[in-house]
C-alpha cells in the first residue's frame, strides 16, 4: 500500500481539560499522511468550541457536531461516514499518542499484507504516573482465531480497544460494520471481534506508542445496573460472533 493516508476519529464529549494535549499530540505528528475528524457529541463544558479552533486553524482538522447527545458508538459511526481514506483508527479525545504513531502504522501497512496493525499503549493513572501494559517485546503476525483470543482477553497487548489499532475502510464498507448503538460498554470490543470475522492477517506488537488516561470519573469507572447490562449483551454478541468463526 503506497502513499496511503491514516483518519483519525476522535469522539468528544465534555473533555475540555484533557482535549488540548490529546489533539496537539496528533498535530504533532512526524508523519502528516492524516486527517484528524472530531465528532462532537453535545459538550456542554466548552470542548466544543476549543475543538472549533483546532479546526479553523488546521485544514486537516474537521469539525463535525451532533444535534443532539447520541452516544459515543453513534458519534464514531458518524466520524466513519466520512472518512475518505484507505485507513482509519481512532484516539479517545482524553489521551494521547506519541509523535511516531502515525508512521508507525502507515510503515506497517506498507511492509506487511495484514488487514490489521496494532500497537502497544501506556496506562497513566492522572497522577504523574505511568506504567507499559506489556514489557516483553512482541512483533509478529498473527491469524483470525488467534486474533480474537487476544482480543477478547482480560488482560493482553492487543485487547478489544479500537484507539490501539488501524483498520482497512474497505473492509468496513464491504461489510457495513457499525458500532454497537445500543452498548455503552464494550462497544469496541464488538466492533473488533466482528471486523476481525472478516479479516485474514494482523500485525501486533507491542511498542507502546498510545497513551491511554486512566481517568476517575470515566464511564467505566461508574458501576450501575445499565453498565451489567450492557456487559452481558456485549459478551452475547462476542459469542454469537466467535461461534459463526468456529462455524466457518
Amino acid at each position: 500500500m503506497e502513499n496511503i493516508k491514516i483518519s483519525i476519529i476522535m469522539t468528544i464529549y465534555n473533555v475540555h481539560d484533557y482535549l488540548e494535549k490529546s489533539i496537539e499530540s496528533i498535530i504533532n505528528q512526524n508523519n502528516s499522511n492524516f486527517n484528524l475528524i472530531m465528532v462532537d457529541d453535545c459538550s456542554t463544558d466548552g470542548s466544543s468550541e476549543l475543538a472549533q479552533k483546532y479546526a479553523d486553524k488546521y485544514d486537516f482538522i474537521q469539525l463535525i457536531k451532533h444535534s443532539e447527545n447520541r452516544g459515543v458508538s453513534a458519534a464514531r459511526n458518524t466520524g466513519m461516514d466520512n472518512v475518505e481514506t484507505e485507513l482509519i483508527t481512532f484516539v479517545d479525545s482524553d489521551d494521547w499518542v506519541e509523535e511516531n504513531y502515525v508512521d508507525y502504522f502507515l510503515k506497517q501497512f506498507q511492509d506487511n499484507d495484514v488487514d490489521m496493525v496494532t500497537c502497544g499503549f501506556t496506562i497513566e493513572n492522572g497522577l504523574g504516573k505511568s506504567k507499559p501494559k506489556s514489557t516483553k517485546e512482541i512483533s509478529e503476525i498473527i491469524d483470525r482465531e488467534e486474533m480474537i483470543k487476544r482480543i477478547t482477553k482480560i488482560s493482553d497487548i492487543v485487547m478489544g480497544y479500537t484507539w490501539n489499532k488501524v483498520y482497512k475502510m474497505s473492509i468496513i464498507q464491504e461489510n457495513n460494520l457499525r458500532f454497537s448503538t445500543d452498548l455503552n460498554l464494550m462497544e469496541d470490543q464488538v466492533f473488533n471481534v466482528e471486523y476481525s470475522n472478516n479479516a485474514q492477517e494482523f500485525y501486533i506488537s507491542s511498542i507502546p506508542l498510545y497513551h491511554y488516561v486512566n481517568r476517575k470519573d470515566s464511564i467505566t469507572k461508574k458501576f450501575a445496573v445499565d453498565n451489567v447490562k450492557d456487559v452481558g449483551l456485549a459478551k452475547l454478541k462476542v459469542y454469537q460472533l466467535t461461534k459463526k468463526t468456529t462455524e466457518n
